[in-house]
C-alpha cells in the first residue's frame, strides 16, 4: 500500500559543508584539572601548558600533570587567565593574584606581585621588546614587568582606566581593550595614544571579544559581529571576510591563519574554517559523534610547533590536524541534519552527478547533499507496530539509485520504489516481483543490479529475479536439484556484482560463484562457474563479497577464511587471511582503488597491496566509528571517496589522503624517577644538575641504581599512533608500543648507552634517537684498593693459622695412637658377640617369613573363593562395608535351564559319573554366560540359573541372555549329534527366559550366596517348564525387547501361577543380516549399531508398527488377497534385510520400515491411487510416535516412490522399491503372483489368465533391481521366473 509521508526539512542556509576534521577531545575525565580552559602555551620540550580556572596542566600527549597552589610551591593562585613565553624560554602565566613564572631549567614556579599590592588580578600578559613583559589587569591598569629584575612598573598611558580586558604587543604598539568596550593604540616609544572608534561601524551593541595577532604584519579583532582588521596606520577597523555572511553575524572569540587556511573560534557556533579553495566549513559539537568537536562555545585557538591546532572551551580542550582528515565518521547524532537516524548502515548508492549520496539504515534511506553537507531522512515507519516495539523495523538491505529522486530499495520484507517529490514529500511503493503468497520464501533483497533498460537483477533469500520495472514482469532463477550444473547453485544468494567487463556474478551460501549468460535462443541463464570445485578445496566458508581487478580476476571475501584471489585464467587460488596480515578472517566488503584492495572486517579496515603483499590495518584509534562493519555496506564513489558502513555509522575517506606526514619524531625525556620520587635539578639526593630533557649523561651510585624515565615526542596530536622502542647497551632492541615509561631495576655497575626511538603510525623510526649515557658506579667492595687490603689481611691470617695447626696436630697424633690400640681390642670382643646374636635373629626371621607365606596363601584362597562364588562388584562391596545390601532392579533378564527327564537319568547312572557329566556341562554354561555379560546365580541339581543386568544395570541384558541361550542350545545340539553318531545316550535341555523387576543381594551371615527373588524368577521357570526341548523359550515381555534383532516364532499363550496368561515365543536365531556369516548364532557389528539405534533414537518404531498392523487387520478387505497385511509385513522384512546389507543402520532404517508398513495403507479407503492416502495417514499418525517433520517428509517421498513405474533418486528410495517387488526374484514367486492374479480378477481388473501372464512377461522384462543386494540375490531367479511364465504363454493351455 502506498503511503504519503510528510518530511520536515528545514535546512540552514549558512552552512557550506560538513566538518572534514577529526577532533581529539580531552576533558576532566582524561585527567584535566578543570573544564574551563583559558590559555595554552608550549614549552621548549614540546609539552603543552594548559591554564584553567583551577590550576595548570602539563600535557605530554597522554597524561596531564597538574600544578596548583595547594601542592606546588611558587603558585599563589590556581585561576590561570593568560600565558606567554619570555625571551629565555620561561613560561609566564597571568593569574587572579599575580604573575607566575615557571623556570624550565630549575623546574620551579615563582609568583610576582608589585610591592605593597595585596591582589593583582591579571586579565592578559604578552611579551614585548627584549625581556619586558606587558601585563593588563582588571584592578590596576597596565604594568610593565622587568623580567631580569623581576620588578613591576605601572604604565601611565594617558587613560585612567584600571579595568583592562586585554592587551597585545604589536610592532612597538600596545593594543589596549578596556572594560568600557574602548579600543586604543599606545606607542611605547612616542608615548602617544590613539583611540580606535567602534561607534562608526554602525552597531549599537558592538563588543570586542578578543585581539588576535594573526601574523607579524596582521592583527585582527574578534567581535560579536564577526572579524575586523586593525589598520594601525589609518587607526580604524576594516571589515574582513565580507563574502561570508555567516561570519558577519558570528561571535568570533579567536582567529588563526595556518597553512593557507583561516580558522575562527566562535561563541555558540563552534569552529569556522575557510579552506584553500575558499569554501566555508563549520565544525560543531555532537555528543554522539566520536570525532566531532566537543563544545560549541570556544575560548581560543593555539597552533603548536607541528602546526596542529588546539581549541579551548568551557568543556576542555580539543586538537586536530588541519592537513589530515583521515577517516571521517558519520553516525547517529543530536543534529538530524548532520547525522544518521540509526546506528547500523547497510547500503550506499549515489546519483549520476554524485551530488547526492544515499545511505541505507535500520529505518530507511537517508540522502546526503554533498554540497550543503546536510541529510534528509526518508524513514519507512511500521504503523502496525505494537506499543513498546520499535516504530521502524524494516531494515534496508540494498539500494539502487535511478536518479536523485527515484530509488529501488531492498528491505527485509521485499522490494520498494522510493519516490522523492520534493524536500517535503516522499513515498514508498511495494513492487511485486513475485506472487505475494510466495513472498516469505523470496523476501530478503540482498542486492540490486541494473541489467539493461528497465530490467534489474534482484538477489533474494530464495532465488535471483530478473525484474522489469516498467511492465512488472519477472523471471526467477533458482537451484534445480535435477540440473545442478545448469542452474543457480544452492543456498541464499547474498552477493550480486557487476565487474568492469559488465559480467554479472552471483555468490550463494552453499554453492560458490555463478555467472549470468545468454544462451543461443536469447534467454538468460545463471550457471555455477567451473572454478567452484577448486574454491571448495581451498575454503569451506561461503562468499560474502566479490570484487575484480584490471586483469578480470576476482577477489572473493568469505565468512571465516579471509579473502581469496581467484585467477580465472590459470585457475589458481591464493588465500589472503590473518596469517597474511589481515586483522580478521570474516570479510564484509572489498573495494579496489587501483593501487590497493580495501577490506572491511569484523575487526576494522585493512588495505592490501597486490604487488608488495603489504597489509595495513586501521582501527577505532585511527578514526573508525567502530571496529565491526556490516555486510553489503561498502561503496566506491565516482569522486574517489570510499565508504564502509558499520554497526555505528559509516566512515568515508580518500585513500591517498590517509597517509600521515611521515615526520621524523623527536623523543624528549621529561621525567626522571629515583627511589620512588620524580626528581628535579638541584634537589637533595638528585643526580640531575640540569633538567633531564637537557641532560645527556647521568651517574648513579651502586645503592641507587633502579630508576624510571618518562618521555614524549614533539607531536602531541596523535598519541594513539605513536610507538616507541629502546635499545640499551648489551640487551638489544625492545619494542614497547605506546608505553612512555621505562623502568630499569638494579643495573650492574658499568657504562650504558640508552637509545629511545619513536615513529608515527606505519612511518619510519626516528633517524636521531634520544641518547642518554648512564654510568652505574661500583660499590666500595668493587674497587681495587679494597681487594688489595683484603688480600694482605688474608695472607697474614693464613700463615698464623697453619703454623698453630701443625703444632696442634702433632700432639693429637700421639694421643690418637694410644686410643686406637685400646679401641681395637674392644671392637674385636664386640664382633664376636654380634656374630652370635646375628645367627639367632636369622633363625627367628625365617620362622616369621614362613608364617607370613602361609597366611597369604589362606588369604588368596579366600579371595579366590569369594570371586568365584559372588559377582566382582559384590565382592568389592563386601570388602569395603563388611556386608552386601539387597537392591531392587527395574529390568533384569533371568534364564532358567533344566535337563529333560533328569530324574530317570539319575536312576540309571552312577552318582560319580552323573556329577562329572553335570560338571562338564555347567562349566561350558559358565563360559558362555561370562562371554555375554551374565551373572551365574546358582545350580540346583540339574537346574542352572543365571541373570543379566545385575549387580550392574544395563539396557542390553535381554539381548545378551538370548545370545547366550542360543549358544547353549547350539552346544547341546552338537553334543546330541556326536552322541547319536557314537550310539550313546544324550541329554536335552529346556530353557526359559523372562525379563522384569526383581531384588538381588545376600541374606544371612553363614555360607554367603548372591541370590535373586521376585515374580520374574518364577516366570522364567514357567517359560522353561512350558518350553520345548532344544528351544529357547522367552516370554512376551522379553520378546518386546529382542524383536528387532532376533527371528522368533509365536508359540501361543500359557497360563502360569496366579491364572495369568503370558505370550510365549521361541527364539529361532539372530536375524541373518545381524549375525556373523548370516548363521544366526553370533552378533556382528551391525547388531550393535541397531541396538544403539533403538536405544537412542526418538522414533518409537515398533509401537508404530503394532498400531498400523492393527489398523490394517481391521480395515483391509478380505478380497485383497495380495495387498493384505501379509504383503506389508513381507515388504517390511525385505526392506530391513536389504537396508542392513546396504549398510543402513541409522534412522534411515526406521524411515524405510515405516514407509513399508504404510505404503499400502491407503487400500483401506480405495483401491487405486492410494499412495497419497497412505502419505496423509503418515502425516497424521507419525508425530505421536517421535517422528519429526523432516522424518515424515522423507517417509511420504518413500511411499510415493512405490508407484509403478519405480523412479528412485536416492539410496533409501532404491531400497524400498526393491523391497516392494522383492518376490519377483524369489522361490515363492508363483504363489504370490497367483494371489495378485486372483485379487485382480476379483476386482474385475483382469479378463483372463492369459492376459495376466502377458502382463507379467512385459512387466518382468521392464523391471530392474536397483541395489547391489537385490541384484545379487534376486536378479538370477527373476530371470528364471520370467522363463517359466514365457513358457506358459507359449504353451497356451489356459482354461479360460
Amino acid at each position: 500500500m502506498k503511503k504519503l509521508v510528510f518530511l520536515i526539512a528545514f535546512i540552514p542556509c549558512f552552512l557550506g559543508a560538513q566538518s572534514v576534521y577529526r577532533f581529539n577531545n580531552y576533558t576532566i575525565n582524561d585527567g584535566l584539572s578543570q573544564s574551563s580552559v583559558n590559555t595554552v602555551i608550549q614549552d621548549g620540550n614540546s609539552a603543552l601548558w594548559i591554564g584553567t580556572q583551577d590550576g595548570l596542566n602539563r600535557f605530554d600527549g597522554v597524561k596531564f600533570e597538574i600544578f596548583n597552589s595547594d601542592e606546588n610551591k611558587g603558585i599563589d593562585n590556581p585561576f590561570i587567565t593568560s600565558s606567554t613565553k619570555a625571551q629565555d624560554g620561561s613560561l609566564c602565566f597571568g593569574t587572579r593574584n599575580g604573575l607566575t613564572v615557571y623556570n624550565l631549567d630549575k623546574e620551579s614556579f615563582q609568583t610576582y606581585s608589585p610591592e605593597g599590592n595585596q591582589n593583582l588580578n591579571i586579565s592578559s600578559v604578552c611579551a614585548g621588546k627584549g625581556q619586558d613583559l606587558w601585563v593588563s589587569t582588571l584592578n590596576q591598569g597596565i604594568l610593565q614587568f622587568n623580567f631580569k629584575e623581576k620588578t613591576f612598573k605601572k604604565l601611565s598611558w594617558g587613560n585612567s582606566a584600571k579595568d583592562i580586558l586585554s592587551l597585545t604587543y604589536f610592532q612597538g604598539d600596545l593594543i589596549i581593550h578596556t572594560g568600557g568596550e574602548e579600543l586604543y593604540v599606545y606607542n611605547i616609544d612616542s608615548k602617544s595614544l590613539k583611540r580606535i572608534r567602534t561607534d562608526v561601524l554602525g552597531f549599537e551593541d558592538f563588543s570586542i571579544l578578543n585581539i588576535c595577532l594573526v601574523s607579524d604584519e596582521n592583527i585582527c579583532i574578534g567581535s560579536n559581529y564577526g572579524v575586523f582588521q586593525l589598520d594601525t596606520k589609518s587607526q580604524c577597523l576594516l571589515r574582513k571576510f565580507q563574502n561570508y555572511p555567516v561570519l558577519g553575524t558570528a561571535k568570533i572569540k579567536d582567529i588563526c591563519f595556518s597553512q593557507g587556511q583561516w580558522f575562527f573560534a566562535s561563541l555558540n557556533n563552534g569552529l569556522y574554517t575557510i579552506d584553500e579553495n575558499g569554501e566555508l566549513i563549520n565544525s560543531t559539537q555532537d555528543m554522539f559523534q566520536k570525532s566531532a568537536l566537543m563544545y560549541n562555545n570556544l575560548s581560543f585557538l593555539f597552533e603548536d610547533i607541528n602546526q596542529k591546532l588546539w581549541i579551548g572551551s568551557e568543556r576542555g580542550i580539543s586538537s586536530f590536524d588541519p592537513k589530515y582528515s583521515g577517516f571521517i565518521g558519520v553516525g547517529p547524532g543530536a543534529n538530524p541534519y548532520k547525522s544518521l537516524p540509526s546506528p547500523n548502515v547497510w547500503t550506499f548508492s549515489e546519483d549520476a552527478t554524485a551530488k547526492y549520496l544515499f545511505v541505507g539504515s535500520d529505518l530507511g534511506i537517508s540522502r546526503l547533499n554533498r554540497e550543503t553537507g546536510l541529510f534528509q531522512h526518508f524513514n519507512r515507519w511500521n504503523k502496525e507496530a505494537k506499543a513498546g516495539e520499535k516504530e521502524g523495523r524494516f531494515n534496508v538491505l540494498s539500494s539502487y539509485c535511478i536518479d536523485s529522486t527515484l530509488l529501488l530499495v531492498g528491505f527485509e520484507d521485499g522490494l520498494f520504489k522510493l519516490e522523492i517529490e520534493d524536500e517535503k514529500f516522499f513515498k514508498y511503493t511495494r513492487l511485486n516481483y513475485v506472487n505475494p503468497i510466495l513472498l516469505s520464501k523470496y523476501n530478503r533483497i540482498y542486492g540490486i543490479e541494473h541489467l539493461n533498460q528497465n530490467k534489474y537483477l534482484l538477489a533474494t533469500k530464495g532465488a535471483v529475479f530478473l525484474y522489469n520495472l516498467e511492465t512488472g514482469d519477472s523471471q526467477r532463477f533458482e537451484h534445480n536439484v535435477n540440473r545442478p550444473s545448469e542452474s543457480l547453485s544452492p543456498g541464499v544468494c547474498r552477493v550480486i556484482y557487476k565487474d568492469r567487463k559488465n559480467r554479472i556474478w552471483f555468490a550463494t551460501s552453499a554453492g560458490g560463484i555463478n555467472l549470468l549468460s545468454k544462451n543461443k535462443s536469447g534467454n538468460y541463464t545463471i550457471k555455477p562457474h567451473p572454478i567452484n570445485t577448486k574454491i571448495q578445496k581451498v575454503c569451506k566458508d561461503y562468499a560474502t563479497v566479490l570484487c575484480d581487478d584490471a586483469q578480470g580476476n576476482l577477489y572473493l571475501g568469505t565468512y571465516g577464511s579471509g579473502m581469496l584471489y581467484v585467477d580465472l585464467k590459470s585457475e589458481t587460488i591464493k588465500k589472503i587471511n590473518k596469517s597474511s596480515g589481515l586483522p580478521n578472517n570474516i570479510i564484509y566488503g572489498i573495494l579496489n582503488d587501483g593501487k590497493r584492495i580495501w577490506v572491511s572486517t569484523n575487526k576494522g579496515i585493512a588495505s592490501y597491496r597486490p604487488n608488495s603483499k603489504e597489509v595495513k590495518s586501521y582501527l577505532e584509534i585511527h578514526g573508525l566509528v567502530s571496529n565491526e562493519f556490516n555486510s553489503n555496506a561498502f561503496f566506491s564513489s565516482s569522486n574517489g571517496e570510499l565508504y564502509f558502513g558499520s554497526i555505528y555509522g559509516y566512515n568515508v575517506f580518500r585513500p591517498d589522503a590517509l597517509n600521515i606526514a611521515d615526520t621524523d619524531q623527536e623523543v624528549i625525556i621529561t621525567k626522571f624517577k629515583l627511589n620512588g620520587d620524580w626528581l628535579k635539578p638541584g634537589e637533595e639526593g638528585s643526580p640531575l644538575k640540569r633538567p633531564i630533557a637537557k641532560t645527556s649523561s647521568i651517574e648513579l651510585p651502586y645503592t641507587n641504581r633502579s630508576f624510571t624515565i618518562r618521555f614524549q615526542t614533539s607531536d602531541l596530536s596523535n598519541p594513539e599512533l605513536t610507538q616507541f622502542k629502546y635499545e640499551l647497551t648489551g640487551s638489544g632492541e625492545r619494542f614497547i608500543e605506546n608505553n612512555r615509561e621505562i623502568t630499569f631495576n638494579s643495573l650492574s655497575p658499568g657504562e650504558y648507552t640508552l637509545k629511545i626511538y619513536a615513529k608515527l603510525g606505519e612511518g619510519e623510526w626516528s633517524s636521531k634517537p634520544r641518547i642518554l649515557e648512564v654510568s652505574i658506579l661500583p660499590p666500595y667492595w668493587g674497587t681495587w684498593w679494597f681487594w688489595t687490603i683484603i688480600a694482605l689481611v688474608i695472607s697474614v691470617f693464613v700463615f698464623l693459622f697453619f703454623r698453630r695447626r701443625i703444632e696442634t696436630e702433632r700432639r693429637e697424633q700421639v694421643k690418637l695412637e694410644i686410643k686406637v690400640t685400646e679401641r681395637t681390642r674392644e671392637i674385636s670382643n664386640q664382633k664376636t658377640r654380634i656374630e652370635e646374636q646375628s645367627k639367632q635373629l636369622e633363625l627367628e626371621k625365617n620362622n616369621v617369613v614362613r608364617q607370613q607365606e602361609l597366611l597369604q596363601k589362606e588369604k588368596d584362597n579366600a579371595e579366590r573363593w569369594l570371586a568365584n562364588a559372588l559377582p566382582e562388584e559384590v565382592v568389592r562391596e563386601l570388602k569395603v562395608k563388611g556386608k552386601v545390601d539387597a537392591n531392587a532392579f527395574d529390568r533384569v533378564t533371568v534364564m532358567f535351564t533344566d535337563v529333560v527327564g533328569f530324574t530317570n537319568i539319575s536312576k540309571r547312572m552312577r552318582p560319580s559319573r552323573l556329577v562329572k557329566r553335570l560338571d562338564v556341562l555347567f562349566r561350558r554354561f559358565d563360559e558362555i554366560i561370562q562371554n555375554n555379560d551374565l551373572e551365574k546365580i546358582k545350580t540346583i541339581g540339574d537346574a542352572y540359573m543365571c541373570a543379566g543386568g545385575i549387580p550392574i544395570e544395563n539396557s542390553t541384558n535381554p539381548m545378551n541372555a538370548c545370545i547366550a541361550a542360543l549358544n547353549i542350545q547350539d552346544y547341546m545340539s552338537k553334543l546330541k549329534f556326536d552322541a547319536i553318531a557314537n550310539h550313546s545316550d544324550y541329554w536335552e535341555l529346556r530353557l526359559g527366559i523372562h525379563t522384569g523387576p526383581l531384588v538381588a543381594g545376600i541374606i544371612g551371615d553363614l555360607k554367603l550366596a548372591y541370590d535373586i527373588w521376585g515374580p520374574t524368577v518364577n516366570q522364567a521357570q514357567q517359560m522353561e517348564k512350558y518350553g520345548a526341548p532344544g528351544e529357547v523359550t522367552v516370554s512376551g515381555k522379553t520378546f518386546t525387547f529382542i524383536e528387532p534383532y532376533f527371528e522368533c516364532l509365536h508359540k501361543g499363550k500359557v497360563t502360569i501361577k496366579g491364572g495369568l496368561e503370558v505370550d510365549m515365543y521361541a527364539v529361532l536365531n539372530i536375524k541373518p543380516e545381524l549375525s556373523e556369516k548370516g548363521e544366526g548364532l553370533f552378533p556382528n557389528e551391525k547388531f550393535s549399531e541397531i541396538v544403539e539405534l533403538h536405544h537412542f533414537s526418538s522414533i518409537k518404531y515398533y509401537k508404530t508398527e503394532h498400531f498400523v498392523l492393527d489398523y490394517l487387520k481391521k480395515g483391509l478387505s478380505e478380497k485383497l488377497l495380495y495387498h493384505s497385511v501379509h504383503h506389508s509385513i513381507d515388504v517390511v522384512q525385505a526392506v530391513e534385510r536389504i537396508a542392513l546389507s546396504e549398510g543402513v543402520t541409522d534412522e534411515g532404517l526406521f524411515l524405510l520400515k515405516t514407509a513399508a508398513i504404510l505404503h499400502d495403507a491407503g487400500f483401506v479407503k480405495q483401491y487405486e491411487n492410494n499412495e497419497s492416502i497412505g502419505a496423509e495417514m503418515a502425516a497424521e499418525w507419525l508425530p505421536n510416535y517421535g517422528y519429526t517433520e523432516q522424518h515424515i517428509k522423507t517417509i511420504v517421498e518413500l511411499i510415493h516412490v512405490t508407484e509403478i513405474p519405480h523412479k528412485p533418486i536416492n539410496k533409501l528410495q532404491e531400497i524400498i522399491c526393491d523391497a516392494d517387488l522383492d518376490y519377483l526374484g524369489r522361490d515363492d514367486f508363483e504363489k504370490i503372483s497367483n494371489r495378485l492374479r486372483l485379487e485382480l480378477r476379483g476386482m474385475k481388473k483382469l479378463a483372463s489368465d492369459r492376459e495376466w501372464d502377458k502382463i507379467q512377461v512385459s512387466f518382468l522384462k521392464k523391471h530392474k533391481y536397483f541395489t547391489k543386494t537385490s541384484i545379487k540375490a534376486r536378479r538370477k531367479k527373476k530371470k528364471e521366473n520370467l522363463k517359466v511364465v514365457q513358457k506358459r504363454v507359449e504353451e497356451d493351455e489356459y482354461q479360460d
